[in-house]
């Protein structure tokens, strides 16, 4: 069965390089090309960790409605209204526990450490949020609502706060007394003191304003969060408050204390170092290099699209493979346009090279025109990769 739901994403994709245009032709710094193709390699991640961890939620709430529901709703209009209710409200919660226990900051402080703000940080999501998520969301089939009624509405939430993330829609009147709006959301991504811990909610505003959260947007916003964390890789922007944690509780001397730090909200977190440690990276991009870096996004999206679009019809070996290609050409794309490699990146990619053209030899006698595909990949990689080193090569003689 095709996954047919995937075929949002070039959608979603669109509306995220519409705005990118806009940003270029107003030359308002909306959008940076490195943390644009970062947050796109990071909502790749999520997405091939979601064909997990999303029927992992999906057999959870079964397990609790077929087992432990006190009664089982039907499906009438009213139950799938008061079901959206009810998961906005547990969003609400969910959210603001995220930003207040350090081992579930751990896992949403990346949808947060992003200096911009665009639609493309709809796609900013660790898949360890979405693993998170899990248990609070089977509290839901508790009071009878459906499972698949409730991933349904899971989906159009997402869907809805996805759209929340730009700049470029102002304030929106009376629509701000009753929905969280773009404006409402940038107070709840700024990390000016006034709008630390504010607006925790997905589609309705009544909770913030309930419970004491709302903060209307007063001051321009600064993005991103405290400390001094660098954004320009997308494996560090998803494990670098986890490896914080653990330095921090190797700093604990008994168990009680370290099993604390995994609760106490994160400014009450010790002052180490946070972040990535001082390296040399290469800042000069040369124009293959940029080359390089597009060559490689712009295969692995549709690569990626295509191999979730037909999960269904690939084998285990094939599904790992191929996320493993994409995952890789997307986060090295953000590395390169970012300016954060060094010597042994060239190593890697000569290496992540060779082990694609591995595979498709030891897999070329099956059927399927996906073989030609890696081989044409491999080839065009390796194309670009030998100008780019070349061209090093040369720079170093001339100077």
């Amino acid at each position: 069965m095709l996954n047919t739901i995937i075929l949002v994403i070039p959608i979603l994709l669109s509306v995220t390089l519409l705005e990118w245009y806009i940003s270029h032709k107003r030359g308002d710094h909306v959008y940076s090309t490195g943390n644009y193709v970062m947050n796109l390699a990071i909502g790749a991640m999520d997405q091939v960790a979601s064909l997990i961890y999303f029927g992992a939620l999906f057999f959870s709430l079964k397990f609790v409605y077929d087992h432990f529901a006190y009664t089982h709703l039907g499906n009438s209009w009213y139950i799938w209204a008061a079901a959206y209710i009810v998961i906005d409200l547990l969003s609400y919660w969910y959210h603001r526990f995220s930003h207040r226990v350090n081992i579930l900051w751990a896992g949403h402080v990346t949808h947060h450490s992003s200096e911009h703000f665009n639609f493309s940080n709809g796609f900013r999501t660790s898949f360890f949020q979405g693993i998170n998520r899990i248990l609070f969301w089977c509290i839901l089939p508790l009071f009878g609502f459906s499972p698949l009624m409730l991933v349904i509405i899971l989906k159009v939430s997402g869907l809805y706060d996805f759209l929340l993330h730009t700049s470029y829609v102002p304030k929106l009147g009376f629509l701000e007394k009753i929905f969280i709006t773009p404006s409402q959301h940038r107070v709840h991504h700024g990390r000016n003191d006034i709008y630390i811990d504010k607006n925790y909610g997905s589609t309705f505003v009544i909770w913030d304003k309930m419970f004491g959260t709302y903060q209307e947007e007063t001051e321009p916003v600064e993005f991103g969060i405290k400390g001094n964390y660098v954004d320009n890789d997308p494996l560090m922007a998803i494990g670098y408050y986890y490896q914080h944690l653990w330095r921090v509780m190797k700093m604990q001397k008994d168990i009680s204390r370290k099993i604390n730090m995994l609760f106490i909200p994160p400014e009450r977190t010790p002052s180490i170092v946070r972040g990535q440690k001082e390296l040399s990276f290469h800042n000069d991009i040369t124009p293959q290099w940029r080359s390089y870096a597009f060559f490689q996004v712009a295969f692995a999206i549709p690569g990626l699209i295509m191999m979730l679009l037909f999960k269904d019809f690939l084998p285990p070996t094939e599904l790992i493979v191929y996320s493993a290609i994409g995952i890789t050409s997307m986060s090295t794309g953000a590395l390169i346009l970012n300016g954060k490699f060094t010597e042994n990146f060239q190593f890697f990619e000569v290496t992540r090279l060779f082990a694609t053209l591995l595979f498709v030899i030891t897999h070329f006698y099956l059927p399927g025109h996906h073989y030609m595909i890696s081989i044409l990949f491999f080839l065009l990689s390796s194309l670009f990769l030998f100008r780019s080193l070349k061209e090093k090569e040369e720079d170093k003689l001339t100077r």
